[in-house]
């Protein structure tokens, strides 16, 4: 990693609520009143309904605490909700590169550009930047796009009808020609990721902050898209232009890659990612990887759902019973479940229930909670319970593995827990 590993705080405006991630050790929260919230209020209440953010109002008292979500939320005041993580964000972007969200770091330039204790969107930020300099620099094209234009000279497809509603135009006729322009889909998506890093431009020094406008200003007559990001991402990245993949990459996870959303403005603007998904991706991706070395190899199909008798369909949410990661070794099941959450030696009544239940329902002689953990943890592993069932047994037990160590360390770890299996 080409990366520079200093330590420095991440900026924090004075108004800002600052809240840690669930299961963060002595999690900082934000409390006060819905005056002080103003009208904030009504988007911190769809925050809290669409989970990126935990809410308690009693009264006119409100308490504010994160999930298991990370980034940032920009109200519509323009106050930022700031969800800090116990894993730095240069761990999390070691897991968007494993899980292929994010060009390998081995690509960026030696002299490094980010820090260790940077929050990982400050991280992709600056990345963005120095990526998209380096394009401006060496790569900038145009290419043949399709543009509409007024002429009195014929020089590509006529729209009749519109020559027909503006009759006083002529002779110049409403055409749609191809030529040589930077309004390309693969330009496009990268002025349209430049402007969302404004969402968290006061996180970056004063040198990037320089970069960051001198960027905004060269690249301010790429003409924003009609088509919707996810049409335009798809057009960018089926065929890149030389030197406009990596950028690309981090423009994707910065338009779409991190859940972006806006709802007109009500709910304000979020740039998180979703620390619960990542590691239930991981999980699963890390044991197909060592599958050739364990012989547990994951289920095919919908072979991981089990539908209750009374379920409607396999897509009856409430009568079904889906696997995060279901292992098979010859007539061997093992189901493993990733939990987000601190609860490792603190198993919850109901996950400790659910495990009984897939043991039950899928067949699985053993099933396994498997938590993360911030650093080097002696002993992560717990007996749950042990039970005969005729002559089947079944094992329930916990797992935790160091996610803050990085994929490599954590499939180290997984491997020795599968190998027992």
């Amino acid at each position: 990693m080409t990366s520079v590993l200093l330590d420095r705080p991440n900026a924090i405006k004075s108004d800002d609520i600052v809240c840690d991630e669930l299961g963060s050790p002595n999690a900082r929260t934000w409390r006060g009143t819905r005056d002080e919230l103003g009208g904030d209020f009504e988007a911190i209440q769809y925050q809290q309904q669409q989970k990126r953010i935990q809410l308690e109002i009693v009264g006119s008292n409100v308490v504010i605490a994160g999930a298991d979500r990370v980034g940032l939320i920009v109200l519509p005041s323009g106050r930022r909700i700031v969800l800090r993580t116990k894993i730095s964000g240069l761990k999390l972007i070691e897991w968007l590169i494993y899980l292929g969200e994010f060009p390998d770091f081995q690509s960026w330039s030696p002299i490094g550009n980010v820090v260790q204790s940077d929050s990982w969107q400050k991280v992709l930020a600056r990345l963005f930047l120095y990526e998209l300099q380096r394009v401006t620099k060496y790569h900038l094209r145009k290419n043949y796009v399709a543009t509409a234009i007024d002429s009195s000279t014929v020089k590509g497809r006529v729209d009749w009808g519109k020559a027909a509603a503006k009759p006083w135009a002529l002779p110049r006729l409403p055409q749609r020609v191809r030529q040589r322009s930077f309004d390309m889909p693969s330009n496009q998506m990268l002025a349209a990721a430049l402007k969302r890093v404004m969402l968290f431009q006061h996180e970056l020094n004063q040198e990037d902050r320089s970069l960051f406008s001198r960027l905004r200003h060269e690249w301010a007559d790429i003409a924003n898209p009609n088509m919707d990001r996810h049409r335009i991402i798809q057009a960018s990245l089926t065929a890149p232009p030389d030197g406009y993949r990596m950028a690309l990459q981090l423009a994707r996870l910065i338009l779409i890659g991190a859940s972006i959303d806006s709802e007109n403005g009500a709910g304000g603007e979020s740039f998180t990612l979703s620390l619960s998904r990542i590691w239930e991706v991981a999980l699963k991706q890390m044991c197909h990887e060592l599958s050739p070395i364990t012989g547990w190899k994951l289920a095919k199909g919908n072979d991981d759902i089990r539908p209750w008798d009374d379920a409607l369909s396999i897509d009856d949410t409430y009568r079904c019973m889906r696997a995060d990661t279901l292992l098979e070794r010859s007539s061997d099941r093992w189901v493993l479940d990733a939990k987000y959450k601190r609860d490792f030696a603190n198993e919850g009544r109901n996950d400790r229930f659910q495990m009984c239940a897939y043991a039950l329902g899928f067949r699985a002689a053993r099933a396994t909670l498997v938590y993360p953990f911030r650093g080097p943890q002696p002993g992560a592993y717990r007996q749950l319970l042990r039970a005969e069932l005729g002559e089947w047994d079944i094992l329930i037990d916990s797992v935790a593995l160091p996610m803050a160590e990085g994929p490599d360390e954590c499939k180290e770890q997984l491997l020795g827990l599968l190998s027992d299996g």
